[in-house]
């Protein structure tokens, strides 16, 4: 690859990182203000859409986005029957702006979700303050809020730009003619013409720029969480409206906000349920055909059974080193320099410097042939972060006279671990099991780039039925993925909830 492509791909690649952030922002931030300072009705569902960027893959998101917005997808099938239109009118799907609105929306839920957080616990004294000086609410935003937002705005953005920066599945999909990322050309270089030489150049111009925005995630990330300690003693107080105009204003904004998420990000996933249980057949009749077809297929119960196997043995390993991580950071707060304690901090969050598809191109260089064996162990690498990050704030919680009063009772650290760390941090565990479970379950990457010989997963399953254009039964096995995924979320998220 020659400098001039390096570079149009490199730019690439970072404008639509930032195209699909700020879309995310756009509407993550007026949906975070509803959820964090409003009651309404569905509050709960819209918060609960946080796990979707998490426990739904990517390929499902594409996936409805095809069966909704594709050139003969739902919304134009309706258009063209209300209005008796002969071509589809919505046609931005396959293109650089069908790119940036299907990430930015796959991601907004993570800025809504963490801003919301942070909204919801902004002390309340400097903006009562402002009102009393006769400040509208605008100018209290503009001069008070958006101050105390920037740590939270900032962690949120940088997070859903890394997470852009490295989309493949959807920049495969939806990148458009001419256009490609540094992930999907490392791929190419390494899967189909075997330039081995081209994706590692490829491979350190990436890892060296993502370390650079994984330092300054880290850093604001740590800003963020100071901030978070500062708790407003006035949470459940309703801001008062400086008028009717400003009500009128407000509620014009939220209308939008619901209608461009539930098009763009509701309607894409109902889009899925309505194709895996309809065929061309029979209309909009109701029928298990679909499901019926894909279970009869020989490869499918191969590909469940991998799935879930390659996902709980992932899910365990991410479990254990994220814990065993946990437990030695427990253990070394405030014994350790300033200097090694910020490493410690900072080696959980290198993995995110390196994507999926690098990953999966240094284990073909090293051995050729790539296994189950090898799929699990990149797919923990890349997750057990994410296990950490769940058990460590529980572990946190446990005081250090709690610790003190242990090690006196305890022949060793060990006895400590098992009858303190463990039990208290026992449903963290089990959610970060079931966090990293659906992960590895919805991973189309990592199995794609390794091309393990006779190896099928159900996200493969799917990609390869969409593949061949066939969207109603791609439907109903995307159907089945995300109940895997979401439902094995959701139970052990429930239960480390109920535990607390």
């Amino acid at each position: 690859m020659d400098i001039s492509n390096l570079f149009h791909v490199t730019w690439f690649t970072f404008f639509q990182a930032a195209g699909s952030t700020l879309v995310a922002l756009i509407i993550g931030l007026p949906a975070a203000f509803f959820c964090g300072r409003r009651r309404f009705f569905g509050k709960r569902v819209l918060l609960s859409l946080s796990a979707v960027p998490f426990c739904v893959p990517s390929l499902i998101i594409a996936l409805g986005y095809v069966t909704f917005l594709g050139m003969n997808g739902g919304l134009n099938k309706f258009l063209m029957a209300v209005f008796g239109l002969q071509k589809p009118p919505v046609q931005i799907l396959y293109s650089f702006a069908g790119l940036l609105i299907a990430q930015g929306f796959y991601n907004f839920p993570l800025v809504m979700k963490n801003v919301s957080q942070a909204w919801e616990q902004l002390p309340s004294e400097q903006t009562e303050s402002a009102r009393l000086l006769g400040a509208n609410e605008f100018r209290i935003f503009r001069t008070v809020t958006i101050h105390q937002l920037i740590p939270s705005i900032a962690s949120s953005s940088l997070l859903v730009f890394i997470y852009c920066f490295l989309s493949f599945v959807l920049v495969l999909l939806f990148g458009g003619i001419g256009n490609s990322t540094l992930e999907v050309e490392i791929y190419k270089a390494a899967r189909a013409t075997l330039d081995f030489k081209t994706a590692g150049i490829l491979a350190f111009f990436e890892t060296a720029f993502l370390c650079i925005i994984t330092v300054l995630y880290c850093l604001v990330e740590q800003k963020n969480t100071k901030s978070k300690g500062i708790k407003s003693k006035n949470i459940n107080i309703q801001i008062k409206l400086a008028g009717a105009e400003y009500k009128i204003f407000e509620i014009s904004i939220f209308i939008i906000i619901m209608v461009l998420i539930v098009i763009f990000f509701l309607a894409p996933l109902g889009g899925i349920v309505y194709n895996a249980f309809t065929s061309p057949k029979t209309g909009a009749k109701f029928t298990l055909s679909s499901f019926s077809r894909i279970i009869k297929m020989k490869s499918f119960l191969p590909a469940l059974f991998t799935t879930i196997k390659t996902a709980f043995f992932t899910g365990t390993f991410c479990a254990f080193f994220g814990f065993l991580y946990a437990v030695f950071m427990r253990f070394m707060e405030g014994k350790t320099k300033k200097r090694t304690a910020v490493f410690l901090q900072v080696l959980p969050i290198l993995p995110m410097c390196i994507s999926s598809v690098v990953v999966g191109v240094i284990i073909t260089i090293i051995v050729r042939d790539g296994n189950i064996f090898w799929l699990i162990a990149a797919q923990t690498f890349l997750s057990w972060p994410l296990a950490f990050k769940v058990i460590f704030p529980q572990l946190q919680k446990i005081s250090n006279s709690t610790i003190d009063a242990a090690k006196l009772i305890s022949k060793n650290n060990i006895q400590i671990v098992w009858r303190i760390f463990f039990p208290i941090c026992k449903s963290s565990i089990l959610s970060a099991f079931g966090f990293c479970f659906a992960i590895s379950a919805g991973d189309t990457t990592l199995p794609l780039v390794l091309a393990i010989p006779k190896f099928n997963t159900l996200s493969l399953f799917t990609y390869r039925l969409a593949g061949a254009y066939r969207f109603n039964e791609a439907c109903a096995a995307g159907v089945l993925l995300a109940i895997l995924c979401v439902g094995f979320f959701s139970l052990t998220g429930n239960n480390a909830k109920t535990k607390k």
